[in-house]
């Protein structure tokens, strides 16, 4: 971690838990963002602006996250608070912060207009499942909306490339959901709920079939088709030990793959917002690491764990 600000923190204070070092990691993604902001052309701001949200959503399922697992933590130390001051939100964060448990977050956030109706359809599959997963892909179609509203305003030398950025987000989280919906087998139309949809998407129809597939093997099939070979890569090594989360990281590996080339190919807004999702995930799998080497993850399985090196 020594290429990152942090290094020098760490060698100041070494006994920094995971979630206090998480913290700092996304703290240096924000410091990314504001110089980018500061310095953004006008006609930009907005939709640049309009990724703050992501921040808040981070935020959100961190919070979401140790209510969840229970852990013993004080929930201001994994949040950054940056964000709520940039969006003015700081008062709806201190909200969620004296939840006392998971139960209690839901029950904020769906009096939240902007989380509301994909909170509450995330709460119904949630009974279902018995997992956090529904309330992750809910909180995250707030800042895909948001952006596809800025989007728009753009002037049309650039509207086409921060479309294209947007599309691969959702792409990324609509495969997910479906994905994750056939694996614990609950209905994929009501689990579609959860993100945006747009009329005009360069991938509708292989996103159509996926939905109306029967099980997880047929969508993995037609996931095949994408042409990818990360994809196909994740798929044979979910095949050997069943563990869903490869599927997941190569997804997220070719989205990842797609920004490195777009970012070397453009000098727009796209270039932009590709540097922040190479920044991003560059910072999840340090997170991931830092949890991996805690709970003592086999070395020889970390490798394909790594967004990055997958």
């Amino acid at each position: 971690m020594k290429s990152f600000e942090i290094g020098e923190k760490l060698k100041r204070k070494p006994s920094y838990q995971s979630h206090e070092i998480e913290k700092l990691l996304t703290a240096s993604l924000l410091d990314q963002y504001s110089f980018i902001l500061q310095y953004s052309p006008v006609w930009a701001k907005e939709f640049l602006e309009s990724y703050t949200t992501k921040f808040e959503i981070i935020n959100i399922q961190r919070i979401s996250r140790y209510l969840y697992s229970k852990a013993e933590v004080d929930l201001i130390d994994v949040i950054n608070l940056r964000p709520q001051e940039m969006l003015g939100r700081t008062a709806f964060i201190s909200k969620l912060l004296q939840c006392k448990d998971f139960a209690e977050l839901i029950e904020i956030l769906k009096k939240e207009t902007d989380y509301q109706k994909e909170i509450e359809i995330a709460e119904n599959l949630y009974s279902k499942v018995g997992d956090i997963w529904p309330f992750e892909f809910a909180v995250e179609s707030v800042f895909l909306r948001k952006m596809l509203e800025k989007a728009k305003q753009l002037k049309r030398s650039e509207r086409e490339g921060a479309q294209f950025f947007i599309n691969q987000e959702i792409l990324k989280n609509l495969l997910l959901v479906i994905l994750k919906a056939d694996f614990v087998e609950i209905d994929v139309q009501e689990a579609m709920q959860l993100l945006p949809f747009p009329k005009e998407f360069p991938y509708k129809r292989q996103v159509a079939k996926m939905m109306e597939s029967m099980n997880l093997q047929s969508d993995l099939e037609i996931l095949q088709t994408f042409g990818s070979e990360k994809i196909n890569q994740g798929i044979e090594r979910y095949k050997k030990d069943k563990m869903f989360l490869h599927i997941e990281i190569a997804i997220r590996a070719n989205e990842l793959e797609i920004s490195q080339k777009k970012f070397q190919q453009d000098f727009g807004i796209l270039s932009i917002m590709c540097y922040l999702k190479q920044y991003e995930t560059q910072i999840q799998d340090l997170n991931k690491l830092l949890y991996l080497k805690e709970y003592k993850f086999p070395i020889e399985k970390t490798r394909e764990l790594i967004i990055n090196v997958v």
